[in-house]
Parts: structure tokens; C-alpha cells; sequence
């Protein structure tokens, strides 16, 4: 039996890369961001990685989510979230384990200039700098 691999960081880039480029069977991941998970990362720039991962499964159109939503009743909503708000409210829920966060913005500390998502890193790091509440 193999070693599993380790995640690059658990919050918010939680698929091996292994995997995003050698997918197992029943995984279906899309292109172009697959392939931009697994670069980003091997080249540090971890704001992209975070963008590639939100887009990852195929389910965004132009940087949006389209979430829905039905009551008993049979009524049906749905409405659109932008990816980078989406990347924010899971960091607010993340954020409110300290510990663990802390230990992914020091992983984020080490993103490359090159970055073309640097902002996305910026936003982790004000969450963090936040007040915990519950």
C-alpha cells in the first residue's frame, strides 16, 4: 500500500497534484485549470493555484458560480456568486480555526512575485488579521 500524498496547504488547495494531473477514475476536473492547479503550485504562485481550484470543477462561467437553491414548497431560486467571493466566505469559515489558518497564510508567505493572483493572498491575509468571532 502507497504513501498519500501530502496536500500542498488544506484549506483551500486540497487536491494532490498528483491527482489533478493523473485523475482517478470518476474524477472529472476541466481544463484549462487542472493543468493550472498543478503549474501554479509547482512555481509557487499560490493566488492562482486558489483561483485554478475554485474553477477546477468545470462549474464557473466567466468568474461566477450560478448556486441555487429550492424550498418545500417547489420554489427555485438561483443567483450568482463571483469566485473571489466564494474564495472569501470559505476563508472567513476557515479562519475562525486560528491555528490552522495561521499555518496556511505562512504557506501563502512564500508566493512567488510572479503571482498573477496576488491579491487573492492580500484578502487571505486581511481575514486573518481579523478579530475571531463566533
Amino acid at each position: 500500500m502507497g504513501t498519500a500524498e501530502p496536500l500542498p496547504e488544506q484549506l483551500f488547495l486540497d487536491i494532490p497534484v498528483s491527482e489533478a494531473r493523473h485523475l482517478p477514475p470518476g474524477m472529472e476536473l476541466a481544463e484549462p485549470w487542472a493543468t493550472e492547479y498543478s503549474t501554479a503550485i509547482g512555481e509557487k504562485r499560490y493566488g492562482d493555484a486558489i483561483w485554478a481550484r475554485y474553477n477546477i470543477f468545470g462549474d464557473t462561467v466567466d468568474g461566477m458560480y450560478t448556486e441555487w437553491s429550492c424550498t418545500d414548497d417547489g420554489q427555485y431560486t438561483e443567483w450568482k456568486v463571483r469566485v473571489e467571493d466564494a474564495i472569501l466566505e470559505d476563508a472567513r469559515g476557515y479562519a475562525e480555526d486560528r491555528e490552522l489558518y495561521q499555518e496556511a497564510l505562512e504557506f501563502y508567505g512564500g508566493t512567488s512575485q510572479n503571482d498573477s493572483r496576488r491579491d487573492i493572498i492580500a484578502a487571505l491575509h486581511r481575514i486573518g488579521r481579523q478579530p475571531y468571532r463566533l
